[in-house]
């Protein structure tokens, strides 16, 4: 046992990942954020089907900048060699 506390993610947390994932601008961002938008992120069905037509490289960078910023929204922080990683200038949105 290494006395650290394990991530765990609910279900309104995979619905919060899927919808930052795929919302790649700022705008869209502000949609999956607006409570009374159609595409607000407790709308999202996780046993629907998802098709991705996207490069693996902008694949990688959309999943990167969508987890970074989830971690920062949940409070979290991130360091690597004793520093501390900006999360919210990290995850590419303009108010990160």
């Amino acid at each position: 046992m290494t006395g650290k506390a394990e991530v765990t993610l609910n279900d309104e947390d995979l619905r919060d990942l899927f919808a930052l994932f795929s919302s790649p601008t700022d705008e869209e961002l502000g949609q999956v954020l607006n409570p009374s938008h159609s595409n607000f992120y407790k709308l999202e069905n996780l046993k629907a089907e998802c098709t991705l037509t996207q490069e693996r490289r902008e694949f990688a960078e959309d999943a990167w900048r969508a987890v970074i910023y989830f971690l920062q929204r949940k409070g979290f922080n991130l360091y690597r060699n004793g520093g501390e990683f900006d999360l919210g200038a990290s995850s590419g949105y303009s108010g990160g």
